[in-house]
């Protein structure tokens, strides 16, 4: 599950005893959304599949921008933004775009039970998904995602490795069984994206517009496996090497623990070079 180039994972262990992680936006959304604190559980994971190339997309990539900040959600709504790539025959390649991404997409329609795949989705813990500019919809997931306390708590911390090189270290520990589950041992995944990004685009649906990105994910890595079974353990390392054009500040990762057959997210933690969720 490789996009560009990544340095290689290392595993350092399996099998022993942890402790938790813990996501955000600017402002409220209006109405019901807005009514009342949020529930204080979480982490929750929101993957955002999308494009530049597609003209509804925008207000949902502000969305997740504003979700990243949202005092309420802070540091416990981990915003991660794929961009797909089946959108860049329509006169514009969007320069964050992966077929990765795009069949990582299909996984989850498959998982749904849909099929289908379409541009703004938003998927939540990967176990709901809703229209990603739809901010009542979204928030309701979002909230509701907080009412459930996740399996697996997980820690990561992010470090140099390099000038061109960032670690992230990883530990998780499944605290109690999965309901539901697939019983087959759960793949821990960590995202590295990027903020603060802007594009002028030239050409296709969004034509003569600046387009501005957030948690834009550039890797993602498999960093090993935890058994199905409560008390199991893992500590383990990603190195992530970084291209010579990305800028080396508004770095991030999110590391999560992810069942690879129902595709549901049962804990998650985020870190960048200052700060541990």
């Amino acid at each position: 599950m490789r996009h560009r180039r990544a340095l290689g994972v290392l595993l350092v262990a399996a099998a022993a005893n942890l402790s938790g992680g813990s996501p955000g936006a600017e402002g409220a959304p209006p109405g019901d959304a807005a009514a009342g604190p949020a529930p204080a559980g979480g982490p929750v994971v929101l993957e955002l599949f999308t494009s530049q190339g597609c003209s509804s997309c925008p207000a949902a990539d502000r969305l997740l921008t504003r979700l990243g900040s949202d005092p309420q959600l802070l540091t416990r709504v981990f915003p991660l933004a794929f961009h797909v790539d089946y959108w860049n025959h329509i006169g514009w390649t969007d320069p964050f775009s992966s077929a990765s991404w795009s069949e990582r997409q299909r996984r989850y329609a498959r998982a749904f039970g849909s099929g289908r795949i379409y541009t703004p989705q938003l998927v939540v813990n990967g176990r709901r998904e809703a229209v990603g500019s739809r901010v009542e919809d979204v928030y309701r997931l979002a909230r509701e995602a907080l009412e459930t306390e996740p399996a697996a708590a997980v820690r990561v911390r992010l470090s140099p490795g390099g000038p061109d090189t960032l670690r992230a270290a990883v530990t998780a520990r499944l605290e109690r069984p999965i309901a539901g589950g697939s019983g087959e041992p759960l793949e821990i995944l960590v995202a590295l994206y990027q903020k603060g990004l802007t594009t002028s685009v030239p050409r296709g649906e969004n034509s003569g517009r600046a387009l501005e990105n957030d948690y834009v994910v550039r890797l993602l890595e498999r960093a090993g496996e935890l058994p199905a079974k409560a008390g199991a353990e893992l500590e383990a390392g990603v190195a992530f090497e970084l291209e010579p054009q990305w800028r080396r500040p508004d770095f991030g990762v999110v590391a999560f623990v992810q069942d690879p057959a129902t595709l549901a997210i049962h804990g998650a933690a985020r870190a960048t070079l200052e700060i541990v969720e």
